[in-house]
């Protein structure tokens, strides 16, 4: 029996794979471009991936001028005319209901604006023979001219002249240096997701199926929310770099960036909780929040529960749900409110019953273990899943020990004070990874992601001391620092700095 994958490791040098068992759907949407589509299908046919395995579904969504199969083409290529009607189009839909139809034992999502390497697809599938818990990226650089028909591409990629195509190109800067700071998105921390791009990107069917493909209510990146959904589900996600493509001509949003993020970036934040710049310009609720925490409020006071609130949405753009523990059921018995002995529950239900992000949860009197606690989590992908006992007594912070938890890259952090009061964090690729896995959910955490438990006394030191502090504050200016390069980006990094300077002279 093969072990578990630690966090987000993988095999490196994997080589292709000499006799590939595995099926690929190579899957292309595309509304016109009949032009670019044509030498996307050369390339398709020059893959060295075995012909009898490949098998391409191009997806014409209601092109004016109805899409051709051209000459050059693998054999086993289909156009399928995806009708449209109102709320029933687009790129979204399209593959969605295309896809759920057909069957093969990987998917590979391609535009029709791309031209691949001979080896492009086999680079993919390599991962795919290795293992089912993986979704792979092609290496991709931009070109702006081209002047080769369909037949020239077909013999240069087969002839491994694909670098030869083109003298000049580009590459995405801050989608290369992400990539590169993260080495290969081995350690991804919260934005990894930034670097799923929906040009040429390939995952098993299998895998496709349970996160039900794209979110059909995203018109334009819908691939930017399916990247944030694999990472939390603790999915592999590999840049491969030796699987070349170019990508003919300027993307859509370098063309028109104003119009679509602010199409985009308000639809793609109801789902994505890192993207809280764009949620800290709304006071309003989100799809998925960023917090999900449970409270045994059995023995807690309103204003201890509210102290747990603001400390932990402290920053802007951040949102929380709130499981609340107890024996709700004490309250429908008669009472008197004067020596209530529920009246510190009673208070917090009172206050809190009519607020959305607050739910009440039924237990017993007795002792709650880890296992039954981790139950009340959700599998919605939320980053973090907190913990906490009601009257655990000292000031905590769960904004302090997500932070804590994401730096260490462990799946849980928790923390114990003198008198045995407990809270934890869990990050929700651990949690995912491990329900796959059977058996003690906990126990799979820390077999796949790592635990780690602290003392408050040790964790206070090392989250509040000037060492903490001055290393927090040189990853923020290298992390940030690497995102300039232009006098717009430097203008942002300047404001960003002020905005947080007045917040803390505010404080």
């Amino acid at each position: 029996m093969s072990q578990p994958t630690y966090r987000f490791e993988r095999p490196a040098g994997l080589e292709i794979v000499r006799k590939p068992k595995l099926t690929a759907a190579v899957i292309v949407a595309c509304r016109g471009g009949q032009e670019k589509l044509d030498l996307l299908m050369a390339s398709l046919a020059a893959q060295s991936y075995p012909k009898e395995l490949i098998s391409v579904y191009v997806i014409d969504d209601g092109s004016e001028s109805a899409i051709e199969l051209p000459r050059i083409k693998p054999s086993k290529s289909k156009i399928i005319r995806y009708k449209n009607a109102p709320n029933k189009w687009g790129k979204t839909a399209a593959t969605n209901d295309v896809v759920a139809k057909i069957k093969a034992d990987v998917y590979w999502f391609v535009d029709a604006d791309m031209i691949f390497d001979k080896d492009h697809l086999a680079h993919h599938m390599k991962w795919h023979h290795d293992g089912d818990d993986y979704a792979v990226l092609g290496w991709k650089r931009f070109v702006q001219e081209w002047n080769y028909t369909p037949q020239t591409a077909f013999e240069m990629i087969v002839a491994h002249k694909f670098n030869q195509m083109h003298t000049e190109s580009w590459g995405k800067t801050l989608w290369e240096e992400r990539v590169q700071r993260t080495q290969d998105l081995l350690h991804p921390a919260l934005d990894g997701y930034r670097a799923f791009v929906g040009a040429t990107f390939s995952m098993k069917s299998q895998l496709w199926k349970k996160l039900g493909g794209y979110r059909r209510d995203l018109i334009t990146g819908e691939d930017t929310e399916l990247g944030w959904r694999l990472f939390m589900e603790g999915v592999r996600i590999v840049p491969d770099r030796e699987a070349s493509s170019w990508h003919l001509g300027y993307s859509t949003v370098e063309l028109n960036k104003e119009e679509i993020d602010r199409h985009n970036l308000p639809a793609l934040a109801q789902y994505i909780p890192e993207m809280k710049k764009v949620r800290a310009q709304s006071i309003d609720s989100w799809k998925i929040p960023t917090y999900e925490v449970v409270i045994d409020v059995r023995s807690c006071s309103l204003s201890k529960l509210l102290e747990i609130r603001s400390n932990l949405l402290s920053l802007p753009g951040t949102q929380a749900n709130f499981i609340l523990l107890a024996n709700w059921r004490c309250l429908k018995e008669r009472y008197s409110p004067v020596g209530d002995p529920n009246a510190d529950l009673r208070e917090i239900y009172s206050w809190l019953k009519g607020q959305s992000s607050f739910s009440f949860k039924e237990i017993s009197n007795g002792n709650l273990g880890i296992e039954e606690i981790i139950t009340f989590f959700s599998d919605e992908p939320i980053p973090f899943h907190i913990y906490v006992d009601g009257n655990f007594d000292q000031i905590f912070d769960g904004k302090a020990l997500t932070d804590y938890l994401l730096s260490s890259e462990n799946g849980c952090v928790g923390l114990a004070t003198k008198q045995d009061r407990r809270a934890f964090a869990l990050f929700h690729p651990a949690l995912a990874r491990a329900r796959t896995l059977g058996g003690s959910t906990y126990k799979e955490v820390a077999n796949t992601w790592g635990v780690l438990w602290l003392t408050f006394e040790d964790f206070n030191a090392m989250s509040t001391g000037s060492k903490y502090r001055i290393k927090r504050t040189v990853n923020f200016f290298k992390r940030e620092g690497k995102k300039i390069n232009s006098a717009s980006q430097l203008l942002i990094f300047v404001k960003k700095i002020v905005k947080i300077l007045f917040r803390k002279i505010l404080k």
